[in-house]
């Protein structure tokens, strides 16, 4: 009678076997993981590096909005000084044409155009998160709040050059008006001796008839030059040296040339 041993279909594993398939396939799950992890560091670093080249051209132009608008806030402050001085004169004849003159340009209202539209889209994106120097995120935070200053009171200052024009049109002469509204604010500094005599020279009518709207006036340029001195000496410098900073952290950053 013969004897028919058993076939063994497979030794049976012993925990070291398991040990050492659960450490690879441990190990190879975390290395995938590590390196799907890598790339979406680097793909989120590019697109910080593409936001911050267009962020760097938007602050640029911002600071050449800031260098052109201080350059016409100072022109308004000394057309305001210069209708002070000539209010205590007699408004007839060549005065009350160059009151008429300066009274043209107190409306000016024109506010900063900001280059706002990278920083929103990353924000409305959810793309801040792409930027990991906290240090620098906090200057780009603090730079969208001052500008969002800056606005308010551009606001304040255009609705208060509205409340100027019943005063400027009860001052100018319409037909005076017609010819000085060829020329603006930041035009004035460029406009030629011969103009501006000739202009001075019109005969603008006497203004001494309107003394109390040129009360009400001056009043509120004023009001605007004030404010425009403090846009100048804090607001829109602290603006301009955040923007120039930030220029120089992102350049810096994400080396762009």
């Amino acid at each position: 009678m013969e004897v028919h041993q058993h076939a063994h279909h497979g030794e049976k594993k012993n925990w070291k076997s398991y040990f050492w398939e659960f450490l690879m396939l441990f190990l190879a799950v975390t290395l995938g993981f590590f390196v799907e992890n890598q790339r979406e560091h680097y793909n989120e670093h590019l697109r910080a590096k593409e936001f911050s080249k267009t962020l760097v051209k938007d602050l640029q132009n911002d600071t050449a909005a800031i260098h052109s608008q201080n350059k016409s806030a100072e022109t308004y402050i000394t057309i305001t000084d210069s209708l002070l001085n000539l209010s205590k004169t007699s408004l007839e004849g060549r005065n009350a044409s160059r009151f008429s003159f300066y009274t043209r340009f107190v409306y000016w209202t024109q506010p900063i155009t900001w280059n706002r539209s990278t920083f929103e889209q990353i924000k409305n994106s959810g793309s801040l998160r792409y930027f990991k120097n906290y240090r620098l995120l906090e200057k780009m935070m603090k730079y969208d709040a001052i500008v969002n200053d800056i606005e308010s009171e551009s606001y304040n200052h255009t609705i208060r050059g509205n409340l100027l024009l019943k005063q400027i049109n009860a001052i100018i002469d319409p037909a005076y008006h017609h010819e000085l509204s060829k020329y603006f604010l930041w035009s004035v500094d460029t406009m030629s001796k011969k103009t501006m005599e000739a202009l001075y020279a019109t005969n603008a009518g006497s203004l001494e008839n309107k003394r109390n709207e040129i009360k009400e006036l001056l009043n509120m340029a004023i009001v605007q030059q004030r404010n425009l001195r403090r846009d100048i000496d804090v607001t829109w410098k602290q603006a301009e040296k955040l923007a120039i900073e930030l220029i120089n952290d992102l350049k810096k950053q994400y080396h762009i040339e």
